[in-house]
C-alpha cells in the first residue's frame, strides 16, 4: 500500500516534495501505520527501490556471457532501457531529484551485481577485474539513462542500449587486451537513426 502510494506520487512530484502525510493519504491509511514500518520516507524509498530491482532482475535472469559479445543479439542492457522507458516519468523524477545520488548508488549496485553474476558463469574471464568492468558498464548505463531521460528520450531504447553496450563493455575489454573476444563492429551500430538527422 505505502509503496504503491509512493510510486504513484513519484509520477506526479519530485521525491523532495512528497510528505509522509501525502503518502499515507494516497495509501488511504493512518500516519501511525507508516511509522510502524518506517522511520522516514527515505526508508520507504529504499524498500520501494529494492522491489523495483527484484522486478527488473526477473527480466535479467537469462543473460549469458556470450550474449555480451555477439552484436547480432540484443544487448542485455536493452532490458534496462526498456524497463525505464515503460515508466519514464517515474524514473525521471527519481533520477533527477535530490535523491539522485542515493538512487544512482543503488542502481549501480544492482547492475554491478548482475554483471558479476553473468560473468561468474564462465571461468574464461576469471583473470579480468570483473568488478571494474561491471562498475564501468553500470556507470555508463546510469549516465546514458539520465541523459536520455533529461532530453525526453530523443532516441529509442534499442539505440541507446546498443550504443551504451558497445561503448562501455567493448571499450573495457579492448583496453584490457581482450579485443580478440570482440567481433568487428558494423558501422550501423554507431550511426544515428534515420529519423534523427
Amino acid at each position: 500500500m505505502l509503496q504503491a502510494a509512493l510510486l504513484a506520487l513519484l509520477r506526479e512530484l519530485p521525491f523532495e516534495d512528497i510528505e509522509i502525510q501525502t503518502i499515507t493519504e494516497r495509501a488511504n491509511t493512518a500516519r501511525v501505520t507508516f511509522y510502524r514500518h518506517y522511520g522516514k520516507k527515505e526508508e520507504l524509498l529504499a524498500d520501494t527501490l529494492e522491489n523495483i530491482y527484484q522486478e527488473l532482475q526477473s527480466e535479467l535472469t537469462h543473460i549469458s556471457v556470450d550474449s555480451l559479445f555477439d552484436l547480432e543479439l540484443t544487448p542485455p542492457i536493452q532490458i534496462v532501457f526498456r524497463f525505464v522507458d515503460r515508466d519514464r516519468l517515474l524514473y525521471k523524477n527519481l533520477l533527477m531529484g535530490t535523491m539522485s545520488a542515493f538512487i544512482q548508488q543503488r542502481v549501480r549496485h544492482y547492475l554491478v551485481q548482475q554483471v558479476i553474476i553473468t560473468f561468474s558463469q564462465t571461468p574464461r574471464y576469471a583473470d579480468l577485474p570483473i568488478i571494474l568492468i561491471a562498475n564501468n558498464l553500470a556507470s555508463q548505463a546510469i549516465g546514458n539513462i539520465m541523459w536520455w531521460l533529461s532530453e525526453d528520450l530523443p532516441y529509442s531504447a534499442e539505440y541507446m542500449a546498443r550504443i551504451t553496450h558497445v561503448m562501455a563493455f567493448f571499450g573495457a575489454l579492448s583496453l584490457m587486451g581482450r579485443s580478440a573476444d570482440i567481433r568487428p563492429l558494423p558501422p550501423e551500430v554507431w550511426r544515428l537513426p534515420s529519423d534523427h538527422g
